[in-house]
């Protein structure tokens, strides 16, 4: 079982004071409804808030290479101008690949209004877990593990308000084999893109959260907070309504009354920001015995189950629940989604077997049915470049192809001598650049995402 560590602490720091790694401590049921200025003056009009919040949240695409991704999470900045806020210091230890169909919160504060210019992350100890248990690979970070995220609009902190900051590590795109044949060695490029999205305007990560931790203060109108089981003072909120599919420790349903303070659980759902942040569960696991099983499924639902071949070859029951839910990257669906052949992640608790013979079943309390992987096209950009179309040539070792970018497609320039990622837009595309584009193939290729390879040589 993997334990989801959220850390609630935030440094602030600039180079003409002496508050430089000041650690605030502050629990979120404090601050973040405490985004203010001080005390006095008019008490029928509160001072303007001076600050803002921002919650920093990792995710990842699925790469089929690997059984393990593991980084740390060593530091994370705000920088712009002559400041800069140090959201994190410390060690954040994450798989990327637990991070496929959700996303992990590494922090939530405070930070002063303005405009900043870059995200700053520091990781290292990266370690590549070959699926066939094979020795791990320990691929060399360059600027020892500096990340740079730039976006040329400025990274707006408003007062008052949340901004949520997305970080996806896209670790399929950024880990490159070296060589030829079975060589065992790997290349990191820092292909990391970050979105960020004000919280308060609703504008929301479309990923899951998925969190584990202890229950606290519950409540019997159907909200608790969710503690972390390290660090009890990290705390986050959590609200259920009748939507909310519970299960027990034994993986069947059951409901809200049985939760009681000090368990265990699994929260899965989607943040909603009013004043506060709010996780709102879509599904709620008591008991701390909840697994994940990745596979392909084998045949689709008959009588509530269908088969999985899980990822190592062996064969899996999924026994659906009354409330198991259902979604993939876009959003909920229905059981109608389970395809022969589709690749899925099923979160639940592994049966009892009263035969060790018998087949192993999960008592399945989510489905995620994973999306096909995008085909990739790279080459050399050549004209014509149409930006009212935004398309443009693309030369590739089997011949020119035309390309469409998408509207919401992400564009970004990877300097990788300086360990610099900055979010693009299609008129910074130009021709003799190399790029790596992701998308589908028809008369032209769709792309959804474009990587440009600032310093290589066509």
């Amino acid at each position: 079982m993997r334990k989801t560590n959220y850390n609630n602490t935030l440094m602030t720091s600039k180079p003409t004071t002496d508050s430089r790694g000041l650690a605030l401590l502050l629990a979120l049921s404090v601050m973040l409804g405490s985004c203010g200025g001080g005390s006095g003056g008019n008490e029928s009009q509160p001072p303007a808030p001076t600050t803002g919040t921002i919650a920093l949240l990792f995710t990842d695409r699925p790469t089929d290479e690997f059984s393990e991704i593991n980084l740390n999470v060593r530091e994370a900045v705000l920088i712009g101008g002559n400041a800069q806020q140090v959201l994190f210091q410390g060690s954040e230890p994450i798989d990327l690949l637990d991070l496929t169909n959700y996303s992990e919160p590494i922090i939530f504060g405070e930070v002063e209004a303005g405009i900043y210019t870059k995200l700053r992350l520091v990781i290292d100890d990266l370690e590549l877990v070959p699926n066939d248990r094979g020795p791990s690979q320990f691929p060399a970070l360059p600027a020892n593990g500096k990340i740079d995220l730039l976006d040329p609009n400025g990274i707006e902190v408003l007062p008052g308000r949340t901004l949520i900051a997305e970080i996806d590590m896209e670790a399929n795109k950024a880990i490159h084999a070296v060589g030829a044949g079975n060589s065992g060695r790997y290349q990191f490029r820092p292909v990391v893109k970050a979105k960020f999205m004000d919280g308060d305007a609703g504008v929301l990560p479309n990923k899951l959260a998925r969190l584990e931790g202890t229950a606290n203060n519950v409540d019997a109108g159907g909200s608790f907070t969710l503690c972390d089981i390290e660090t009890p003072d990290s705390c986050l909120e959590v609200s259920t309504s009748n939507d909310t599919s519970i299960f027990g420790s034994d993986g069947l349903p059951t409901g809200y009354a049985t939760l009681t303070n000090g368990d265990s659980v699994v929260v899965i759902g989607s943040y909603t920001v009013n004043g506060s942040i709010v996780l709102n569960a879509a599904v709620l696991e008591i008991g701390g015995n909840a697994e994940q099983v990745k596979g392909s499924v084998v045949s689709t639902p008959t009588d509530d189950q269908f088969l999985v071949l899980r990822t190592g070859g062996a064969e899996i029951v999924v026994e659906l629940q009354a409330g198991t839910r259902f979604y993939d990257e876009v959003g909920e669906l229905t059981a109608d989604a389970i395809l022969i052949g589709a690749d899925v992640e099923v979160e639940g608790v592994i049966a009892p077997k009263a035969d060790p013979a018998d087949a192993d079943v999960i008592r399945a309390a989510l489905v995620f049915i994973e999306e096909e992987d995008d085909v990739q096209a790279s080459g050399t950009i050549i004209e014509p470049i149409d930006a009212a179309m935004r398309s443009f040539g693309l030369a590739t070792s089997t011949g020119d192809i035309c390309v469409r970018v998408n509207g919401d497609a992400d564009i970004l320039l990877v300097d990788v001598a300086a360990s610099e990622v900055t979010m693009a837009d299609f008129g910074d595309l130009a021709v003799g650049q190399l790029v790596d584009m992701f998308g589908t193939m028809t008369d032209c290729f769709d792309a959804n995402e474009v990587i440009v390879d600032v310093n290589a040589s066509p």
